[in-house]
């Protein structure tokens, strides 16, 4: 092999030590700002939605937005069966059947409501599972499916009996936290139960499989209009999660069958 000379090794010490004292800055550096994590002036971390404000605050907010969106989506419904799945008591019994339906069914899910099941001045009322429906395939003009909440455990398969109830030629709403938002992913309080879906893509895929075909999106973002609903006390965390996503409106149609 050839011998360097002294003026070819000598160069090369000398960059090999400057590429030495580069790295060691560029450690120093990413030490520091590890260190200023959550400190004044520092790195800041990212909030999850839960950290700011308790889960009953978030449905409020997300039911606020989905009942001033419904008022101007929801189809006639003379005559039809309606079904609506969610947390707690019934958002829309009422309306529904001032719409003239024929039956309107509340299955609830997460069992904290005080509602008797069989309600009739709100619609018949039933304790669920959102993956066990306990309703005959086809049986359903219009459903209403408030998924956005921490009793979430598959979406797919909550998708799947949704598929399977809504008859042909119905169609609805699949409300889901948004898959941008801000929601932690680990620990035992986070919204969650189950990721579901990633992206918007995932949802389309997802109401496919169903037999479902997607219509329209609507999301749902922490904005101006939205500052109303914030308390007084809450000034700060709304300035934390304005612009944030916060949930996800699936507007979907079951195609008939040929034949």
């Amino acid at each position: 092999m050839r011998k360097l000379s002294p003026q070819v090794e000598d160069a090369l010490r000398k960059s090999m030590t400057c590429l030495g004292r580069l790295v060691e800055a560029v450690i120093g550096k990413a030490k520091n700002a590890r260190v200023q994590v959550g400190t004044r002036g520092g790195v800041q971390p990212i909030l999850s939605v839960e950290s700011l404000l308790d889960s009953g605050r978030v449905k409020e907010l997300i039911e606020t937005s989905l009942l001033r969106l419904m008022s101007q989506k929801m189809p006639d419904l003379s005559g039809e069966c309606v079904l609506e799945v969610g947390e707690g008591p019934a958002l829309y019994g009422e309306k529904i059947i001032s719409r003239q339906a024929a039956v309107a069914v509340s299955a609830e899910i997460g069992g904290g409501s005080v509602e008797k099941q069989g309600d009739i001045s709100r619609g018949y009322v039933v304790r669920s599972s959102p993956v066990a429906l306990p309703f005959l395939g086809d049986s359903f003009f219009y459903v209403v499916a408030r998924l956005a909440t921490p009793f979430q455990s598959d979406l797919p398969r909550m998708v799947r009996e949704i598929g399977r109830t809504v008859k042909s030629g119905g169609h609805g709403v699949i409300v889901d936290y948004h898959p941008f938002g801000k929601y932690g992913k680990r620990g035992g309080n986070k919204f969650r139960a189950s990721l579901g879906a990633h992206g918007l893509g995932d949802y389309y895929r997802i109401c496919r499989e169903a037999g479902l075909r997607v219509i329209d999106v609507k999301e749902i973002f922490v904005d101006e209009e939205m500052r109303k609903l914030f308390h007084e006390s809450e000034i700060q965390s709304y300035r934390d999660l304005k612009g944030t996503p916060l949930a996800m409106f699936i507007f979907f149609y079951k195609p008939k069958r040929k034949g």
